[in-house]
């Protein structure tokens, strides 16, 4: 495969389980296009245009030319220098790696990734937040995510990557898609009674097996065993999580247990408040999780894998 039709492949099976409707997911890549057609010719020159063909601001191909075929990938779920260090140091030894690939974004897809909560929205309005409850909530913490991702050295690792001449791009929430894809779904085929069933389903997957071996499966945070589920929230994509004036939101909405890879501060006392159950999944398992099953099709077309830096490959 072209490392092109790599990156393609995971925009197109993210949208295909992408939380909005195909209608909303259209309407939202229309707005992209009138937002750039209104620009001047000297605005337009600097418009991010891949943004115009892909909905995930933080899925790119960060280094390498497109056209260049793929035998042997390196996938980790955090890609910095020292990866790459090691990249080298393995194809000098002869492994031929001829891609590195990140989960979590790098340069333009980390400063760009605040572009991505937006799809949060529909998670949550879904949930019975109502929408624009959701979109102005929303639209303030991506303001924070934003600024603080863009004080960093965001472009470090693509710049090492280049200079060591290692092609090298990032698929974050396509694969995310997929992870809470497959647990809605696999929550509406089988609901859970209890909390505790929701923890027993969790360790049916492999990547949550292998990380409960390690002291980081799934547990719960809020709540116990015995609770009763009640409706289920699967909150594993759209970038980062939204903070907790939006998680406050959903006692009135009805949840009864939210299934997290991760919280960040401040929600898990907005939660138990609520009286809310939390389950959290884990972090790099759920990642995991979503990356294998968009790398089983990537696999079949004959491109070996070499996992790394947090990563399980768990073939299906």
């Amino acid at each position: 495969m072209k490392i092109w039709d790599l990156y393609r492949l995971a925009i197109e099976m993210g949208k295909a389980s992408d939380p909005r409707s195909p209608e909303q997911l259209e309407a939202d890549m229309d707005d992209r296009c009138q937002e750039y057609e209104a620009l001047s010719e000297r605005e337009q020159a600097n418009f991010d245009t891949e943004m115009l063909t892909n909905p995930y601001p933080d899925t790119r191909l960060l280094y390498g030319e497109p056209s260049k075929t793929v035998k042997h990938l390196f996938m980790g779920i955090d890609i910095g220098v020292s990866e790459l260090l090691l990249v080298d140091r393995l194809n000098a030894q002869g492994a031929g790696i001829d891609l590195v690939v990140a989960h979590h974004p790098e340069g333009i897809a980390l400063t760009t990734l605040h572009k991505a909560m937006d799809l949060q929205t529909g998670i949550f309005s879904c949930c019975g937040v109502p929408v624009n409850v959701a979109d102005q909530i929303l639209q303030v913490e991506a303001g924070k995510t934003a600024f603080s991702l863009k004080t960093g050295n965001y472009n470090q690792v693509v710049d090492a990557a280049r200079l060591m001449q290692l092609p090298f791009m990032c698929v974050h929430t396509p694969t995310d898609n997929l992870a809470q894809r497959f647990w809605e779904e696999r929550f509406a085929e089988n609901p859970p009674r209890r909390v505790g069933d929701i923890i027993d389903m969790l360790m049916e997957e492999p990547e949550y097996l292998e990380a409960s071996k390690l002291e980081a499966g799934p547990e719960i945070l809020v709540g116990s065993a015995h609770n009763r589920a009640g409706r289920i929230m699967v909150d594993m994509t759209g970038g980062t999580d939204a903070g907790p004036l939006l998680y406050e939101k959903l006692s009135a909405a009805g949840i009864g247990t939210i299934v997290a890879m991760h919280l960040s501060d401040g929600v898990k006392e907005v939660l138990e408040k609520a009286h809310i159950n939390i389950v959290i999944a884990g972090h790099m398992s759920s990642d995991s999780l979503g990356l294998n099953l968009w790398l089983d099709e990537v696999e079949a077309q004959g491109i070996k894998i070499t996992a790394g830096s947090g990563f399980t490959r768990c073939p299906r």
